[in-house]
């Protein structure tokens, strides 16, 4: 089975995908939490350059000496090839020439063109489902990566309403052998939307975004402010809900503004005919943990008998036993590994946040 998790920028996607991750694992069945911003994605592009076959059979004669680490790095698909920006900036700047560093990042993903993401769009989809049907029991949940990030991609280019749905429909198609499920939360106004996204993640989250996106086509003839960013909030928002109401399968709209999340739970575990399996009691080490290589240090307190994980940019995340030395990370789908009162490792998936990459380790040096 495949789950979809959808709705607006902070309506709660990836708070309730870790919420289902945890609760499909306690009830014994395998499951796989794609969000957003793993990498590398298994469906989406971020920070990850793209050439079609052909064009990469082409750099022998202009990239020779870095064949052999490319060959190493390439993400090969039926009819492209996919390199991981970050990893190369993380672990191989050193070793790869500048032309070829210029040339990947000009490959990036994120500045192609409509018509050039179209083209390679669904070639990841075929290539997860492929390899997804070959595990039939396994769950996998996805956030955001059906409507949202196709969303952002037509909408940005300011692109037919129809192209949009035409794309969007052909995913449905390529993964309708996984049974899947949507769950689309929301609100019924999208200004309260908006205020709760402020409240949430600040004004300076939203002027990031405008910031970001105001060389887009969708923003050349709208007000050159943040309130334009506000207005693409609303057109993705009722591109959203056709969207939902054109998906074939079985799904579940939660209207999220009272925030009564218990009761949300309670539907969403119904939905899914799961019974609902509390935290197992277990301790967790607190302190100040420091990884040396990187000067990154994370934090593991204990706030009214909840622990909380804030990490190196101080956010704080609350933190649920899964196993004797393993613990959940609410909102992200990667595990922190108690080797000992005193080490912790990263593991299970990593983000586009380097402190989540996998084999971090992280040393006690405060209580």
């Amino acid at each position: 089975m495949i789950i979809f998790m959808e709705g607006l920028p902070g309506s709660g996607k990836s708070t309730n995908s870790g919420f289902l991750y945890r609760q499909f694992e306690r009830n014994g069945l395998p499951s796989s939490w794609i969000h957003e911003l793993e990498r590398p994605h298994s469906v989406l592009f971020f920070h990850e350059a793209c050439l079609t076959k052909e064009e990469f059979q082409s750099w022998p004669e202009r990239f020779q000496p870095d064949l052999p680490l490319l060959h190493k790095l390439a993400q090969y698909r039926e009819n492209s090839v996919g390199f991981d920006l970050l990893e190369i900036e993380w672990h191989y700047l050193d070793s790869l020439s500048e032309p070829t560093l210029n040339e990947l990042r000009r490959r990036d993903v994120w500045n192609f063109t409509l018509k050039e993401y179209l083209n390679i769009s669904l070639e990841k989809w075929k290539r997860f489902v492929t390899k997804a049907v070959e595990q039939p029991d396994r769950i996998y949940i996805l956030d955001s990566c059906i409507f949202q990030y196709q969303v952002f991609a037509f909408l940005w280019d300011d692109a037919p309403k129809q192209a949009l749905m035409d794309l969007v429909s052909s995913i449905w198609k390529l993964v309708m052998p996984l049974q899947p499920k949507l769950i689309y939360m929301y609100r019924h106004s999208v200004r309260d939307a908006i205020e709760h996204l402020r409240l949430v993640r600040g004004e300076s989250f939203l002027q990031r975004m405008w910031e970001r996106d105001r060389g887009r086509p969708y923003y050349a003839k709208r007000t050159q402010s943040i309130e334009a960013y506000c207005e693409f909030l609303h057109d993705y928002h009722e591109l959203a809900v056709t969207l939902y109401e054109d998906a074939p399968c079985e799904k579940l709209a939660v209207e999220v503004t009272e925030g009564d999340w218990q009761a949300y739970e309670e539907r969403m575990l119904r939905f899914f005919d799961l019974a609902f399996i509390p935290d197992p009691p277990k301790l967790l080490p607190i302190g100040k943990f420091h990884n040396e290589d990187l000067e990154l240090s994370i934090t593991i307190e204990n706030i009214g008998n909840e622990y909380v994980l804030v990490d190196p940019f101080g956010a704080q995340r609350r933190l649920y036993p899964r196993s004797d030395d393993e613990a959940y990370i609410r909102d992200l789908p990667v595990i922190l590994h108690v080797e000992s009162n005193d080490k912790i490792i990263t593991k299970g998936s990593q983000l586009t946040g380097r402190w989540t990459e996998s084999g971090l380790i992280y040393k006690r040096v405060s209580i």
